[in-house]
């Protein structure tokens, strides 16, 4: 395939409004594809603002055959880890729970250009940019 990408811009019929909400308390992990009023514990909770990923979250992404390794070397005890990675598109939502003392690593079919989102329990929501055939 040649030319240029375009990107759906249209936020009424693609995942581009998809936000994330993580409770305080418990730490449910909530996605929603547009706005919504969500409340977890008593708590309203509020849709997380993705920073670019920094030095210590960067993810490392290798191909293998038609998917992709994606990893991060990150502490995974258990106060301080990634809770989640996620992987976002103008229509597909891939979501991987990573839990502590486990690995900071997970294989996903990466098809199209897209979004990939990682959850810090210290540092928050952090975002870094995926397209195949350039990372």
């Amino acid at each position: 395939m040649t030319g240029r990408h375009i990107e759906n811009r249209n936020v009424s019929c693609n995942l581009l409004r998809s936000a994330f909400r993580v409770c305080p308390v418990c730490g449910n992990i909530i996605y929603a594809s547009g706005d919504a009023a969500i409340s977890c514990c008593g708590t309203a909770l509020t849709p997380l603002e993705a920073k670019d990923t920094d030095e210590d979250h960067r993810i490392s992404i290798q191909q293998t055959q038609d998917e992709y390794f994606l990893s991060l070397s990150h502490d995974m005890t258990k106060a301080h880890y990634i809770s989640f990675a996620a992987f976002v598109t103008q229509d597909r939502m891939q979501f991987v729970k990573l839990y502590p003392e486990g690995g900071c690593e997970t294989v996903m079919p990466l098809r199209s250009a897209g979004t990939l989102y990682i959850y810090c329990i210290r540092h928050g929501l952090m975002k870094q940019a995926f397209r195949p055939g350039r990372h």
